[in-house]
């Protein structure tokens, strides 16, 4: 029964997997199916751009691929104008669909995950907020992950939770320090039964919430791109500036990211693992040498394919940081193999 789920789960994942293309918009790269996007017109007019026509390929100055990396990048000048209630100006996605629109005491897991840089941001205020759980009334954003910092090795990242008191302060748990801009950031959010946590890094932070306090009737949703908190109105700097944040994974699905339970094989394995620049498969459960290999990255993208033998010495070194789940095909079956890329 356990084999049958993980061939199950895998071919789940199999499913979801595309590779990514640096001359194609957002929507063909990544799945923003259950996305809309809260963005600025050519006038810098608060719009919003929904889900069909991300996924029939919508790019704007503010929203589009990065031909260098494939990445979506999120590009926000600060004399954009902000939503209704804001102060500040965002390019940012809203998840909708059947997903969206959570009970705070839902029993289901709610996940999102993602990977990204912030690269620009404003020195007078150098801050963006890069994830949220957010809810449709007021005082219902329960965490926002907020960048701070533009000089090297002095940025952080912290989780603002709201107190799940009476008086609903924003308090900040730093999950990451000594970062530059242009650093990759990976960070997964969860929330169920009103408890939501907040991975940065791999540093983790809690906040569970009661609806004595927020309420029975809200509905929470997660979002994810650039809210930049800057905008030359509020700071005494005239100075237009944009801010940006370029996201290389987006999931709000388990089952499209790396993950310990659909990565291992007893047959294979691959060494060193963490690598730099070299890997070799050691795979036992081939009658012969020949091996096909499909690496996808952590948001089921296929980023390499080659054909090779067994223990043939491959070369990884155009993989960027981060982790990995290699696909290994034989004239027999089909095995699946975590590793990491530590450079």
């Amino acid at each position: 029964m356990r084999n049958c789920l993980l061939i199950m789960i895998v071919l789940q994942f199999s499913i979801k997997l595309v590779a990514i293309n640096q001359l194609l918009p957002p929507g063909s790269n990544f799945d923003l199916s259950a996305w809309k996007l809260q963005t600025l017109d050519q006038n810098l007019l608060f719009t919003e751009i929904a889900a069909s026509s991300l996924v029939s390929g919508y790019t704007s100055d503010f929203f589009y691929t990065n031909s260098s990396d494939g990445s979506i990048v999120f590009n926000v000048p600060s004399n954009g104008t902000p939503t209704s209630g804001s102060t500040y100006p965002r390019v940012e996605l809203r998840q909708m669909t059947s997903g969206a629109n959570w009970k705070m005491t839902d029993a289901t897991e709610h996940y999102l995950t993602a990977q990204c840089k912030i690269v620009a941001v404003a020195a007078a205020k150098p801050q963006t907020i890069i994830g949220q759980i957010h809810g449709s009334e007021t005082n219902s954003e329960l965490l926002k992950i907020r960048w701070t910092g533009y000089l090297p090795n002095l940025c952080k990242i912290e989780a603002r939770y709201e107190l799940n008191d009476a008086t609903q302060a924003e308090y900040g748990v730093t999950l990451a320090s000594g970062l530059s801009l242009g650093d990759l950031i990976e960070y997964t959010i969860t929330m169920k039964n009103g408890t939501i946590t907040c991975t940065v890094n791999g540093v983790s932070a809690s906040q569970t919430y009661t609806t004595a306090i927020f309420g029975t009737t809200d509905a929470y949703y997660f979002k994810a791109g650039n809210y930049l908190q800057y905008n030359p109105q509020t700071v005494p700097d005239p100075t237009v500036i944009y801010g940006q944040n370029q996201f290389y994974k987006l999931s709000l699905n388990k089952l499209t990211t790396v993950d310990q339970t659909i990565s291992e094989s007893n047959e294979v394995s691959i060494y060193p693992n963490p690598a730099k620049d070299k890997i070799k498969i050691n795979d036992t459960s081939s009658i012969n040498s020949n091996i096909n290999l499909q690496i996808y990255d952590w948001n089921g993208r296929l980023v390499k394919s080659m054909n090779c033998v067994d223990n043939q010495s491959l070369d990884v070194s155009d993989l960027a940081k981060g982790i990995y789940l290699a696909k290994i095909i034989n004239n027999t079956s089909s095995n699946t193999a975590k590793f990491v890329i530590s450079k």
